[in-house]
């Protein structure tokens, strides 16, 4: 508890921790069978791991076992306080680079199952007043979703695997929707999750379902967190295009109806192009007051409708209807 409190923002001294090799120890310390060791010996970590330029010390962590070490914790504690700092380490963890496939690849499935899809709400029945304050009280559903937002940004593998983790999708728009529902729009949880819902429904048309584009394999407008082409037009749509008579149109669906080749029933990725997302993003592009949650829902809208495919297109027809 006392290194903790050293540690707390002075940098130099979790230089020095890191040096001299507290950072095992304290890893070792997750498997102890004493709450309070556990706590303590959490808390301590993640403000050893806390800031930018603290990513020595995450790659320590990571290299001492601490990843496998902060799951155990998590999935085995009961106590409120331990899960709250182990998914707050995991998050501070996340915002480094040579961290976040690891994490990826060890954790994703636990932080989906034992956090995100509970929390969120997304199995149950009903969605009433005492679930919406589990929301705005869970500091472990904000941790979490923040160290998804940051994994989401890894690059492509991390996309699909993201993609096709089953129930993270669901849960995540799960989450946006019924925080919609009751006027919640400007939670971190709710920022982090469209954030996450951002980079995920980056390059869908390239990375996901390249058989069903609508022409050939061009794309454009796939813009992301990158500069636009300079080919695009100033439209934040994509790029105006001539019709063709053997190809897809973008009339093939008004908005209105059974959407063509597309499940009434979708689950996992394909609720990332589904023309559903539509209305809840517009409504917190319309109601939200949080400038990242505003960045993130038209981000979101700007990647699912860019391009020649044909789900761009049924996401364009929606926002028309909108």
């Amino acid at each position: 508890a006392y290194l903790q409190h050293l540690c707390f923002g002075d940098n130099r001294i979790k230089s020095e921790v890191g040096r001299l090799g507290g950072i095992k120890h304290l890893v070792d310390l997750l498997d102890h069978k004493v709450v309070e060791v556990q706590r303590n010996s959490c808390g301590a970590l993640r403000n050893l791991v806390y800031g930018k330029a603290m990513d020595d010390n995450k790659i320590a962590v990571r290299n001492a076992g601490g990843i496998p070490a902060l799951l155990r914790l998590l999935r085995k504690s009961v106590d409120a306080e331990v899960r709250e700092t182990v998914t707050g380490v995991l998050w501070n963890l996340s915002s480094c680079d040579a961290v976040k496939m690891t994490i990826i690849r060890d954790a994703l499935s636990t932080l989906t199952n034992t956090v995100i899809i509970p929390h969120s709400g997304w199995c149950s029945s009903t969605f009433d007043d005492d679930h919406k304050l589990k929301f705005h009280s869970s500091l472990v559903l904000r941790n979490t979703t923040g160290c998804l937002r940051n994994l989401s940004s890894a690059g492509e593998e991390a996309r699909k695997q993201m993609r096709t983790c089953e129930g993270l999708v669901d849960s995540l728009l799960h989450v946006i929707k019924a925080c919609v529902n009751t006027s919640d729009f400007d939670s971190k949880i709710v920022e982090n999750c469209i954030c996450t819902l951002r980079n995920l429904s980056y390059r869908l048309e390239l990375e996901m379902l390249p058989s069903r584009l609508m022409e050939g394999q061009e794309v454009d407008g796939l813009l992301g967190s990158e500069s636009p082409s300079k080919e695009m037009d100033s439209s934040c749509w994509g790029r105006k295009k001539k019709k063709k008579k053997n190809s897809l149109q973008e009339d093939s669906w008004d908005g209105v109806g059974p959407i063509p080749g597309i499940s009434k029933s979708p689950k996992g990725a394909e609720m990332l192009w589904h023309p559903s997302v539509v209305k809840p993003y517009l409504t917190l592009l319309a109601e939200s007051s949080n400038p990242a949650t505003l960045e993130g829902s038209a981000g979101s809208l700007q990647n699912l409708s860019a391009g020649n495919w044909k789900f761009a297109a049924y996401i364009r027809a929606a926002v028309r209807k909108e």
